[in-house]
Order: structure tokens, then C-alpha cells, then sequence
């Protein structure tokens, strides 16, 4: 995290000496060194009203993070008052890591937060977006301490997250996604207090936790789905490699995953169902005490687990008619008339009858059978 910080200052003073002559040199130096790096941007809607959170996050020298929040009329007006209540610096956002956008903002501004970046000269849509349940700003204040912050705190989680199998999904991912109609998936996070794990007092800010995903419709946040919906929306769309699973009281780590899902037609082109067929292997890290299955029906048990999941993340697109899986190309690929089909979608998603199957596969080979 220090070299990182290091790095963005010296990018950030990089583009100010660009093509500079010798005799401005020495201002740019100065111009630079009074830029305060935004890291994490936090919106919220709050009584009609936009709330801007930032957090500069730490500095150098162990520097603390300046954290701030203003109630505004929108995100430009937010920003011109941040940088009003700024003791010292020119707040620069052209390196922001994390856009977090609280439960609110995001069900009413998100095309609208989507838009305001694609025009923005500084903010850039391959940011990191998350979800927050509850406000960004709580998270933003909360998750800030004197030798801590919450850009230290999501870079904790976005490293754990990843190396664990599920998505951090970019505004640019985001709005792809929305704009061919369907919906987007994108992590939802929540803070924790840290008190009874954390003891060193300084650093007793909330923590930072992924809770699964949260659906993004056309329109904004539609649900946050389920812990066990999530992990089946991460195998049918993602690299479900890392996720840990409990199955049957055993901890398993999935070793690879893969989906298939192609659309049962009827005679004239009609999508009349979808069928979904997954693999997926796991190796045993933690077996249950007791009356642990036997090895042998492990594969069994895995498969019966994932296939739960599955079939609520699928339930879940068809009660909320919203295709965050991208079932629509996949059940129209060999459709006639796909795009008239594809016109009436919405309609058809809740209709079709869809099966799952999944092959489990469980990998006894961490020396934990006896």
C-alpha cells in the first residue's frame, strides 16, 4: 500500500511536469505537492438530497487520512464543497481506487452516477464499484481511524475477495452490462464493528465485508441476494475458483467451475425453457467433526448443494425479470427471429422452465480421510 501510495503521487506530479520548461519546474513541484489524492468516493442519497464522502487515505510519512462529507444538490456541487471545507489541498480524484454507492443512491442514481463519470476529465469507469448496505458514507467515516482507512480497509477485502473467487466488477463492467437491457451484478459490502477481533486501539475502525451481490436493474438496485445465491450467480458467471463452501459441515475450497446454458425452443423459435448443466470440483480443507459423510458421498452431497444455489440465483432472475445471468443470449443463440423474441424477454424470463444439473466432484487428497 505505501508503494502504491508513493507511485500515485508521483503520477500525480508527473502530469503536472509534463512538458514543463525549467523554469516552471519548480512551481509544478509545488502545484503537485498541493493535490491531496482522493481514494475512495462514497454517494449517498439522503432527503432528495446527494451526500459526497471521500477518504484521501493514508499519506506519506503515515500521514492520517483526511476524511470528509458534504450534503449537496448533486455530485459536482458535493465536490465544490468538499474542496471549500479542504484545510489545505487541491482534492484531485484522478486516481479514486473504490466508487461506493449506498443502498439508496444506488436503487435511484445509477445511471446517473454512470453517466456523470463517462463525462468526467478526472474519475476514470474502470473504478472499482461496490454496493454498500445501509450508507457509503457511514462506511467511509466508520471504516477510518488515526492509522487506518477505509481505502486501506477495501484494499484488505478487494485482495481476500479476489484470491477467494468472487468478482469486483468496474463501473465500465457495470454499464456494459445495463446497457444491452439485461442487469448487472456488482459486490455488496457492509461494515462490521471490529471490537472482540481487533485490540490495538488506534486501529478499531468498522471492518469491511463482502455479503454476495447485489442485483443492478436498468432502473438501479433492485435486492441483494442471498450469501448462497450469490455464490450460484458466481459459478453461472464468474471464476468461481477460490470460493470457500460449506457443505455438509466440511469446508471445502472449489478448484474449478464451469456452466452451460443453452435454451430449450420450441417448433416455431419460442424459448420454452433453459437447461443448465455444471461441473464443478472442490477439494476437502476442513472435515466436519462427528458424523461427517463418508468420503464417498461427498460428491453426492456437493452436487445437491451447488445445485441449491444455482436454482435460487435462477429463481431469483426470474421473480425479480431481471436477466443479471445473460440467460437471454444464451436461450436465444440458435432462436429464429431471435430479436423479436428478444423484444418480449422481460415477459418470457418468468415463463420458462428451467433444470439443473451439476456434477460434483470432491478431491480427497488434503490427507484428511482416513
Amino acid at each position: 500500500m505505501r508503494r502504491l501510495l508513493l507511485l500515485l503521487y508521483v503520477g500525480a506530479l508527473a502530469l503536472c511536469l509534463a512538458g514543463c520548461g525549467p523554469a516552471s519546474l519548480e512551481a509544478d513541484r509545488h502545484d503537485a505537492e498541493r493535490l491531496l489524492l482522493v481514494q475512495t468516493m462514497g454517494l449517498d442519497r439522503e432527503n432528495g438530497r446527494l451526500r459526497v464522502s471521500v477518504s484521501s487515505g493514508l499519506g506519506p510519512e503515515d500521514r492520517p487520512a483526511l476524511v470528509m462529507s458534504a450534503e449537496a444538490s448533486g455530485i459536482e456541487d458535493g465536490i465544490a464543497r468538499l474542496q471549500n471545507y479542504s484545510p489545505e489541498n487541491q482534492l484531485f480524484y484522478a486516481h479514486v481506487q473504490y466508487l461506493l454507492l449506498g443502498e439508496e443512491a444506488a436503487r435511484t442514481d445509477l445511471n446517473g452516477v454512470i453517466q456523470w463519470v463517462d463525462r468526467s476529465p478526472t474519475l476514470r469507469m474502470d473504478t472499482d464499484m461496490l454496493v454498500v448496505r445501509g450508507t457509503a458514507g457511514g462506511a467511509v467515516v466508520d471504516a477510518s481511524r488515526q492509522s487506518t482507512d477505509i481505502t486501506q480497509r477495501l484494499a484488505s477485502m478487494d485482495r481476500q475477495a479476489r484470491s477467494m473467487g468472487w468478482t469486483i466488477h468496474t463501473l465500465r463492467q457495470v454499464a456494459a452490462a445495463l446497457a444491452e437491457g439485461d442487469g448487472a451484478l456488482c459486490l455488496a459490502v457492509e461494515t462490521v464493528p471490529s471490537k472482540g477481533a481487533v485490540f490495538t486501539d488506534e486501529m478499531q475502525s468498522d471492518a469491511v465485508v463482502p455479503i454476495g451481490y447485489a442485483v443492478l436493474g436498468p432502473e438501479g438496485l433492485t435486492e441483494f441476494l442471498s450469501p448462497e445465491a450469490s455464490l450460484g450467480a458466481e459459478i453461472l458467471t464468474g471464476d468461481p475458483t477460490g470460493l470457500l463452501v460449506t457443505v455438509e459441515g466440511c469446508t471445502l475450497e472449489v478448484l474449478e467451475g464451469a456452466a452451460d446454458i443453452s435454451g430449450r425452443l420450441a417448433p416455431d423459435g419460442r424459448p420454452l425453457g433453459v437447461d443448465v448443466r455444471c461441473a464443478v470440483s472442490a477439494g476437502m480443507l476442513e472435515r466436519a467433526p462427528g458424523d461427517a459423510l463418508p468420503p464417498e458421498e461427498m460428491d453426492a452431497a456437493l452436487s445437491r448443494t451447488v445445485a441449491a444455489w444455482v436454482s435460487e440465483a435462477l429463481g431469483r432472475a426470474q421473480a425479480t425479470g431481471c436477466d443479471f445471468l445473460g440467460l437471454r443470449q444464451a436461450v436465444l443463440a440458435r432462436a429464429r427471429e431471435r430479436d423479436a423474441w428478444g423484444g418480449q424477454w422481460p415477459e418470457l424470463l418468468p415463463t420458462l422452465d428451467i433444470t439443473v444439473s451439476v456434477e460434483g466432484t470432491v478431491d480427497r487428497s488434503y490427507d484428511l480421510v482416513d
